[in-house]
């Protein structure tokens, strides 16, 4: 009877430190374990992909640029293509404020799904406005998957870092 106890008392504390160690991690200790996972390259191909996007949009390559485009899904980790409404968005998006010239304004890696580039775009000149160039901001989610880097869009529901706005 008591190997009996004994049995039944370490497979309640082996559940109980199970329990323990699966509880749910918080979002600052999600962002900081994947930040820790990223190296120097990684910064360098994610910025390389939304530079390269930009430099598309610059030279009127709009095409070229929503193909590139992916949807990350949070909750399976997947990438899918943009929806036929979402690409037409985009398309009227980037024909209406067309990149005449673009800024880097920053950079932020949060988690898996949710990283910010956000780029001040000038779509219309000084000389067009008879005054200040007109600017706007573009905003991409490069999202890492399978180890390689994907521009992926945010829509309203993504977070992002606000002590960048």
């Amino acid at each position: 009877m008591k190997k009996l106890n004994f049995v039944l008392i370490a497979v309640a504390l082996l559940c109980l430190g199970t329990a323990c160690s699966n509880k749910k991690k918080s979002r600052e200790e999600r962002v900081d374990e994947f930040r820790g996972m990223l190296t120097a390259n990684d910064t360098t191909q994610m910025l390389q992909i939304c530079d390269n996007a930009m430099e598309l949009l610059k030279g009127n390559k709009i095409d070229d640029v929503i193909s590139s485009l992916y949807l990350y899904n949070d909750s399976t980790q997947e990438l899918s293509e943009l929806t036929d409404q979402m690409k037409k968005r985009y398309m009227r998006v980037f024909k209406k404020f067309p990149v005449k010239d673009y800024k880097r304004q920053y950079y932020s890696f949060m988690l898996e799904g949710c990283n910010d580039v956000k780029y001040e775009v000038t779509f219309a000149t000084a000389e067009q406005t008879g005054g200040q160039p007109a600017t706007t901001m573009y905003m991409f989610n490069p999202v890492k998957v399978n180890d390689e880097w994907k521009l992926c869009v945010k829509s309203s529901d993504d977070e992002h870092d606000e002590s960048f706005d």
